[in-house]
């Protein structure tokens, strides 16, 4: 997964602290999801481990919302929502975002994150509303108008996702830098 152990701990509780903080009331789409997906994707050696990831801490906070505050939007089911037809929107949003970021985050630098995260949030921003209009119970009419309606009542959730990635991916990229900075610092002390 990752060369050394401190990077792996302080990976582990970066990501945690990120999914949880899902789970905290915030503005609508402003989490840290896509932000953590990048950061997997740069820092976990298989890309495949980073979606993983990413779609695990996902469902598991999706679980939790969609069983508590959300589940007035569940009215047709009956116990437990174990899946939603917007997850699989989601996970392909996941999957396009560690596919395309991968090439970009192969060299970890500020202008190569700053691009991930502008091209992450405007996947996520395709794919969902995309979702949203051909999703069963859609208010959306099923044509050109309609999928142009779905976009039009998205773009203010895009802006708060791309305000969150930019902060998140800022968080979770420096506070991992600062993680192995001062790990290592510590490391060749103790040696001397």
């Amino acid at each position: 997964m990752m060369k050394h152990t401190n990077s792996i701990t302080g990976f582990i509780l970066l990501a945690l602290v990120a999914a949880l903080a899902r789970l905290i009331p915030h503005i609508p789409n402003f989490t840290p999801v896509e932000s953590l997906t990048l950061f997997s994707t740069a820092y976990i050696l298989r890309k495949r481990w980073a979606f993983v990831l990413s779609v695990t801490l996902l469902y598991i906070s999706d679980f939790i919302i969609n069983n508590t505050v959300a589940r007035s939007f569940f009215p047709d089911h009956e116990g437990m929502v174990w899946f939603s037809q917007y997850m699989i929107f989601t996970v392909v949003a996941m999957a396009m975002i560690v596919l395309v970021s991968s090439k970009f985050l192969r060299k970890i630098n500020v202008g190569n994150v700053i691009l991930s995260v502008l091209i992450a949030s405007v996947i996520f921003f395709i794919v969902t509303n995309f979702g949203s209009w051909v999703g069963e119970k859609s208010i959306y009419t099923r044509d050109l108008n309609g999928l142009m309606t779905s976009f039009a009542a998205g773009l203010p959730f895009f802006r708060s996702s791309l305000i969150s990635n930019l902060l998140f991916s800022a968080i979770l990229f420096g506070g991992f830098e600062m993680y192995q900075y001062f790990a290592s610092g510590q490391k060749r002390i103790t040696e001397v």
